[in-house]
C-alpha cells in the first residue's frame, strides 16, 4: 500500500559503494570489441549486399546503407560512450597521482581531457550522419575525431617524458611507443587525404556521366591502387588509436571506483523538528479524514 501523503521524508545518511576496482582496466578491450567488431559486423553486411567492394573500403563506406547503417550508429554510439570514461578516467588518474604538480601538467591533462571529448562527439556525428545524407557533417565527425585522437595521443605521450609527473605504475616504457604511435596516426592522416583527394578526383573526372556510386570500387577505375592506399591508412590510423588506448589498460587496473550518496540540502530542512512536528499533525489529519469518510460509507 502506498504511504498516505504529507508524511516526513526519510533521508539516507551518506553511503559509499565500492566496486568496480581492476574491472576498469578492461575498458579498453571493451572499446576494441565494440569498435573492432561493430566493423567487421558491418563490413561483412555491406560485402553481403553489394554496398561496397571487397578490398579494402573505407571504414565510413561500410556502416553508408542500411541496414549496416543502423549497425554502425550503434556501435560507434556505444564505443563513445565507453571512449568518454576512459578519457576521463584517464584524466582522474594523472590528477589523483600529482596533487601537488606543476601548473604546465594540469593545463596537458585538462586539454587532452577536452580534446578527447571532441573525438568522442566525432565518433558519434560519424555514426550519426552517413555520407551519403549529410556528407559535410559526416566529414566534420571524421575530421574531429581524426584529428582530436592524434592529438590527445601527442598530449598524453608527452606527459610519458616528464618527470615530475607519478602515474602510480612504471609507465616509462609506454612513453616512447605512444609518442611513435602519434606519430604514425598523423602521418598515417596526412597521407590518407592527400591519396583520398586525388582518387576522388580521378574517379569523378571518369564517372561525372554514368553515376557510379563511389562506394564501388573495382580495378577497372581510374586511381584505384591510389584510393587502396587511402582506405589502407585510414584503417591503420583506426587501429593506432585502438592500441594507444590498449596501453592504459594497466594504469586503469589500479584505479578504485568510488560512488557517494550523500543527503541533498532539502533533507536537512525537511528532517528538522519544526518540519517534522508538522508533517505528523498533517499526516494525523489525513487518517483522522480517511477513518471518517469509511465510517461514514
Amino acid at each position: 500500500m502506498a504511504p498516505p501523503p504529507h508524511l516526513p521524508v526519510q533521508c539516507s545518511k551518506t553511503m559509499t559503494v565500492q566496486g568496480f576496482g581492476s574491472l576498469l582496466g578492461y575498458l579498453p578491450f571493451l572499446l576494441t570489441l565494440l569498435i573492432g567488431g561493430g566493423i567487421v559486423m558491418c563490413y561483412c553486411m555491406a560485402v553481403a549486399y553489394g554496398h561496397v567492394e571487397a578490398a579494402f573500403p573505407y571504414i565510413s563506406d561500410t556502416g553508408t546503407f542500411p541496414p549496416e547503417s543502423c549497425v554502425f550508429t550503434l556501435f560507434l554510439n556505444c564505443a563513445a560512450v565507453v571512449l568518454l570514461a576512459i578519457f576521463t578516467l584517464k584524466y582522474l588518474h594523472v590528477v589523483q597521482y600529482n596533487r601537488q604538480c606543476s601548473s604546465a601538467v594540469t593545463r596537458i591533462n585538462t586539454a587532452a581531457l577536452v580534446i578527447g571529448y571532441v573525438a568522442a562527439f566525432g565518433i558519434m556525428v560519424v555514426g550519426a550522419f552517413q555520407e551519403t545524407n549529410v556528407l559535410a557533417v559526416h566529414v566534420l565527425g571524421a575530421m574531429m575525431a581524426f584529428i582530436g585522437g592524434t592529438v590527445y595521443m601527442f598530449l598524453i605521450a608527452s606527459l610519458g617524458f616528464r618527470r615530475d609527473v607519478n602515474f602510480g605504475v612504471d609507465e616509462r616504457g609506454y612513453a616512447k611507443a605512444r609518442l611513435f604511435m602519434a606519430f604514425l596516426s598523423a602521418i598515417s592522416f596526412i597521407i590518407m587525404n592527400i591519396t583520398t583527394g586525388i582518387a576522388i578526383g580521378m574517379w569523378h573526372l571518369q564517372h561525372q556521366y554514368d553515376h557510379k556510386q563511389p562506394q564501388l570500387w573495382s580495378k577497372n577505375d581510374d586511381g584505384y591502387n591510389i584510393h587502396l592506399v587511402a582506405t589502407a591508412f585510414e584503417w591503420v590510423m583506426a587501429l593506432d588509436l585502438l592500441a594507444f588506448l590498449m596501453t592504459f589498460s594497466q594504469e586503469l587496473h589500479i584505479i578504485q571506483l568510488q560512488v557517494v550518496l550523500v543527503r541533498h540540502p532539502l533533507c536537512s530542512i525537511l528532517s528538522s523538528p519544526a518540519v517534522s512536528a508538522n508533517s505528523q499533525h498533517t499526516t494525523q489529519d489525513v487518517l483522522l479524514d480517511t477513518d471518517n469518510e469509511l465510517c461514514e460509507s
